[in-house]
């Protein structure tokens, strides 16, 4: 956060973003750490913050990995709460991210991001269904 302070998006955007990813990787880490939400959806608002200038058209990869990043942090706020739009938007994020994450160019992230996707893709199932509705993990 302190960083955020000579980094600014005005002057530096790019460094900006990183920052806004960095911020959002520890943020995320505390989230999984901690029983309640605030940090993961602290987490989300700074991976959202590196979207804005992270664009696919610029820079794909950086743009991919902080769609992976958000995805994530989405999936856990998912796992702990009843509803089904944090994981609905998780599954978003990492489709966005396999635009660009291809078995291809990116085996390795195309895999660990597809095995994300579909995590959250069986659990948003189970949800509509209305199993696992009344008890949220993580």
């Amino acid at each position: 956060e302190a960083a955020l302070q000579e980094r600014t998006r005005a002057r530096v955007p790019p460094q900006w973003a990183t920052t806004q990813n960095n911020l959002g990787n520890a943020l995320a880490v505390l989230g999984r750490r901690e029983s309640g939400t605030d940090r993961l959806e602290q987490a989300v608002v700074a991976y959202e913050a590196a979207l804005q200038v992270y664009t696919r058209e610029r820079v794909p990869l950086d743009w991919a990995m902080t769609q992976n990043n958000l995805g994530n942090a989405l999936a856990v706020l998912g796992r702990r709460e009843r509803g089904t739009a944090c994981l609905e938007q998780a599954v978003a994020a990492y489709e966005a991210a396999l635009q660009v994450y291809t078995r291809e160019h990116t085996p390795h992230y195309w895999a660990m991001t597809r095995k994300a996707l579909d995590d959250a893709l069986a659990l948003l199932r189970e949800r509509k269904a209305g199993s696992g509705a009344s008890e949220p993990r993580d």
